[in-house]
């Protein structure tokens, strides 16, 4: 008879443990396959982040190179819209492959709490109920042994997607974060840990200005937004380490006054750590700050959104409206914006500023 290990769960995202138990179950029970069931609604949540095919493609990336590990989208591809149940998939599962043996993974946090679950009697009845180490989590053994579970050795599992979504990027298979990053999945909470609360709200604030301008000018509002909400990342970075940054990648740039460091740092985060690979979006970051006569459509739209950001306390409504209409005259506007205040202010112009404005103010080119 095969043996099939079922996990269930949202997924959102998958991570490396999640992986690292499946294949623990397959060596220890010595299981055939291990399916992971990503769930369509799950009882104990009230809805994911990620839409159901984001996270079966992530899934489907995370497990890419274990042959012994699949998909089953059961829940996924049911047309009920009432929360799923695992005593239903158990018993269609079941009905579908009465041959097969099968073994339900979950962990200890949720076997702890398993006399909660609809039918759980039945359920321990179907299958055999398997519980791994989670860090954190003393086994209920009343509970276990109910319910006859039997328990992984594994190494305690501290990992879970709710860290993952707050920042811990650690966790991920480096495929699998590349994919959120390059969807923009989570990149608003991951990106929270790494800036005070005020800079983090003008962070998704010019995010969602850029993708809304980005629309409107028909435009790729995906790259608006990821651009915007990495914008940002590096502007708190230690300064030891953002010298250090600026020495090996942008030492062109190391003469440029600190402040705007955090343009080629927060590229570089964005590059490195999260493995956008977007060419325009890394464009557009690097140039938010100071501009370019290279700066791409997505590039003006991410700087007329930081300049603008509602959230600065002055009222932007017009030239947002002139960005929304034709973003070339909105960028135009903004650099005449910012010459004009900095010459009634006396403040000091970069050098570099004066050539960009010369060509797309001045000359007038798009």
């Amino acid at each position: 008879m095969k043996r099939i290990g079922l996990f269930g769960g949202s997924f959102d995202p998958i991570h490396q443990a999640h992986v690292d138990v499946a294949l623990c179950a397959i060596e220890q029970l010595h299981l055939d396959e291990v399916q992971f069931i990503p769930t369509r609604h799950n009882p104990w949540k009230n809805k994911s982040l990620a839409s159901a095919k984001e996270r079966v493609e992530m899934i489907r990336i995370a497990i890419k190179n274990h042959p012994l590990l699949s998909i089953n989208t059961i829940e996924i591809d049911s047309e009920d819209e009432q929360k799923n149940y695992t005593i239903h998939t158990i018993e269609k599962l079941i009905q579908q492959n009465p041959q097969v043996h099968y073994y339900y993974i979950m962990g200890m946090d949720q076997a702890n709490a398993f006399d909660q679950w609809k039918k759980a009697k039945k359920i321990s009845q179907l299958v055999q109920l398997i519980a791994f180490q989670r860090g954190g989590y003393k086994p209920h053994y009343s509970i276990l042994d109910t319910y006859h579970f039997q328990l992984l050795n594994n190494q305690p599992v501290y990992a879970s997607s709710s860290d993952v979504r707050n920042g811990h990027i650690e966790m991920l298979d480096q495929d699998v974060l590349r994919y959120i990053s390059s969807q923009g999945l989570y990149l608003d909470t991951m990106v929270r840990s790494r800036m005070k609360e005020k800079r983090w709200k003008h962070t998704c604030s010019v995010a969602k200005l850029a993708k809304k301008i980005a629309k409107a000018n028909q435009l790729n509002q995906k790259q608006a937004y990821i651009a915007g909400i990495m914008h940002d990342v590096a502007k708190e970075m230690d300064q030891k380490e953002a010298q250090k940054i600026m020495e090996s990648y942008f030492p062109e740039y190391l003469s440029k006054p600190y402040p705007i460091w955090h343009q080629w740092l927060s590229r570089y985060v964005s590059e490195h750590e999260f493995l956008i690979d977007d060419p325009v979006v890394l464009k557009a970051i690097e140039d938010h700050t100071t501009a370019s006569v290279g700066i791409s459509p997505i590039g003006k739209c991410l700087y007329v959104a930081d300049k603008l950001d509602p959230l600065r306390g002055y009222d932007s409504s017009q030239q947002i409206e002139t960005c929304q209409k034709d973003i070339h005259q909105g960028f135009r506007d903004s650099l005449i914006d910012f010459y004009e205040f900095s010459k009634r202010k006396n403040r000091e112009i970069d050098d570099c500023f004066y050539e960009i404005y010369d060509y797309y103010v001045v000359k007038g080119e798009k």
